[in-house]
């Protein structure tokens, strides 16, 4: 999920796009049907435990990924995330604000890790 993001040999402009594009279609998801700030500040949470998460994989568990570490690494930002997908369902809607969240947390991995912005390959191509 999202590893193209930290990947180095994707160039700078082709995140920075993906990021202003990300922006626009959760905004647009947002103005179609809001919702509320404690779910928004939920899914940005997500997305730092998914960051947490992620680099723990790589710096504790990586010898070892059929583990079960690496396994539960894995899998408590999916839980999370769709924990809080089910829980801000209404009336058996659950699109728009499942959208909007993977949105809201997709933003938060791009926001909450500029290194892996900054980190190029020099071989990249544009």
């Amino acid at each position: 999920m999202l590893e193209f993001w930290f990947d180095p040999n994707v160039s700078i402009i082709k995140k920075t796009l993906f990021l202003i594009a990300l922006g626009m279609m959760t905004g647009v998801l947002y103005w179609l049907e809001p919702l509320q700030l404690d779910a928004i500040l939920m899914f940005f949470g997500t997305g730092i435990i998914f960051l947490i998460c992620r680099y723990c994989k790589i710096h504790f568990a990586a010898k070892n990924p059929t583990g079960l570490f690496y396994r539960l690494l894995t899998w408590i930002p999916i839980a999370l995330l769709l924990a809080l997908i089910f829980m801000h369902m209404k009336n058996g809607e659950i699109l728009l604000p499942g959208a909007q969240g993977l949105g809201f947390m997709a933003l938060s991995v791009c926001i909450f890790s500029p290194l892996a912005l900054l980190r190029t390959n020099p071989e990249a191509k544009v």
